[in-house]
């Protein structure tokens, strides 16, 4: 009964750490409301509403839409965004993103007779009748230099013919939510039912951004298309976004351009433009602009008010925030497997985050929601809790999220030592030894006659249990006890007579 209750005292413990580990690995994070300050936008707002209606009045195009790539609703400068244009060969990013999408850039697609019959400018990366080239190659034709022979050959590629791929892209068009679009060829063709608007252009690129390839293209100045039986030679070509092809620090070149396309027609020159800094991707669209100026005047015009409206977002509406500004104190509290049986704190710990040198490059309206309290981080743990802890150990990571976009992964530091857990070695037991066995009695069998010569066995004694030495002293005794007895007799008789 003893050992039964001493079992049951160890066990205790071990079980309360067995139901701690079953809770969840970190409690809801709590974040000390940080304290209201002047709001960073409004810092600004002056010289930031004087420039922005200035470049906003000296854009032409008629239908502007600059966004955050992230979240279109972070709008910087918009102008008839939902009205209808020709995009224009901007009208490859769809044919782009579909081929990306369910084709293969390994893949050889063959020329047909509707891609290199077009003529003029319509066969840019001049491909001749059933010619064989690869998906990849296709595509930095169709988007560097604008090659509708390489847009009609890729609706072939996928569909079999250029009105099926046409019924894929207003398909997809549809699900990706542009309202106002309608796509009648795969090039972008001047035609009366093609049409699309500023904001939806924005939606349908920033669905092709997400794809490595398609930025991969969309940023270079420059591209080789390898030699083949067709081709004597390499083919060179140049990205006609001058944004990324111009030579550092000439023409329209901007450092943070990152793509996207250029599209022309007889209804307006177009310009799909993307820039990013840091993390930070902006889109700006510009559709429709049709004056009395040159095709090349047009484009450049494009080309100068996408980069000073790239610059006016990164000056004015972002700005790099540090963690420890923007989270003050942070902490939240893990139980700690394995934890002493006599620790404090029953195994619960801790952690604070460690804000040193960690930044951000965030828009100011965001920032402002954050610090005054009108919006909140979402965070998420990465967490490994096990004793021994000690003081200042990293055990993890938190990371910061808002709006979708992470915006600090920080090391979870641990506030205090945790000794691990030390079982209570189990008592030694003291054997019990083990009872003498009693002879069991012989069964009665027949004796066999021992040989008359034989010596005679000596009699058993009447209790085997019972020492030699002690009928010695018995037998003594009651010898002494019959010679008093005899004295005794005989003194009497002689006084009788």
């Amino acid at each position: 009964m003893i050992l039964i209750v001493l079992a049951a005292l160890l066990l205790l413990p071990v079980r309360s750490l067995a139901e701690q580990s079953t809770e969840p690995p970190f409690s809801e994070a709590e974040t000390t409301e940080p304290t209201a300050r002047p709001s960073l936008f409004d810092a600004q707002k002056e010289e930031r509403e004087k420039t922005h209606d200035k470049i906003l009045r000296s854009a032409h195009a008629p239908g502007i839409f600059v966004a955050d790539a992230n979240d279109l609703s972070l709008t910087f400068f918009t102008r008839a965004e939902h009205d209808k244009f020709s995009p224009a060969s901007t009208t490859k990013i769809m044919t782009a993103l579909l081929i990306l999408e369910n084709g293969d850039p390994d893949d050889v697609a063959v020329a047909p007779h509707e891609a290199t019959s077009q003529g003029g400018s319509n066969t840019l990366l001049g491909m001749s009748k059933n010619e064989a080239m690869r998906v990849e190659d296709l595509l930095y034709g169709m988007m560097l230099v604008s090659g509708n022979d390489c847009a009609v050959t890729l609706a072939f590629y996928l569909d079999g013919s250029e009105p099926a791929f046409v019924e894929r892209m207003n398909e997809r068009a549809k699900a990706l939510g542009m309202e106002n679009t309608k796509f009648s060829n795969a090039s972008g063709k001047a035609r009366d039912d093609n049409h699309s608007t500023p904001y939806d252009m924005a939606l349908v690129t920033q669905e092709a951004m997400k794809h490595e390839l398609f930025r991969t293209i969309v940023s270079s100045a420059t591209y080789t298309v390898p030699k083949s039986e067709f081709r004597k030679r390499d083919t060179l070509i140049t990205n006609s976004n001058h944004l990324v092809s111009d030579a550092p620090g000439t023409g329209v070149y901007y450092p943070y351009a990152i793509g996207v396309k250029t599209g022309t027609t007889g209804l307006g020159n177009c310009l799909v433009a993307a820039a990013k800094k840091e993390d930070v991707t902006i889109l700006c669209v510009q559709l429709g602009l049709l004056d009395d100026t040159s095709f090349s005047a047009r484009r450049a015009e494009l080309f100068r008010r996408a980069r000073e409206m790239f610059e006016y977002v990164f000056t004015y509406e972002y700005a790099e925030i540090d963690a420890k500004t923007m989270l003050k104190d942070h902490s939240l509290t893990v139980p700690v497997e394995n934890a002493a049986v006599d620790d404090p704190e029953n195994g619960a710990l801790t952690l604070s985050v460690d804000p040193s040198g960690a930044t951000a490059f965030r828009a100011i309206r965001e920032i402002d929601a954050l610090v005054n309290g009108d919006a909140a981080f979402t965070v998420t743990t990465d967490v490994s809790a096990t004793a021994p802890v000690h003081a200042g150990e990293q055990l993890g990571t938190a990371t910061f999220a808002y709006n979708g976009r992470d915006w600090f992964t920080l090391p979870l530091v641990a506030s205090r030592d945790v000794n691990a857990f030390v079982p209570t070695p189990e008592p030694t037991e003291v054997p019990t030894p083990a009872p003498t066995a009693t002879p069991s009695p012989l069964p009665v069998t027949e004796q066999t006659p021992l040989p008359t010569d034989a010596p005679t066995a000596a009699p058993a004694p009447l209790n085997p249990t019972v020492s030699t030495r002690t009928v010695l002293i018995v037998g003594l005794a009651a010898a002494l006890i019959l010679l008093l007895a005899a004295v005794i007799v005989l003194i009497v008789k002689r006084k009788r007579s």
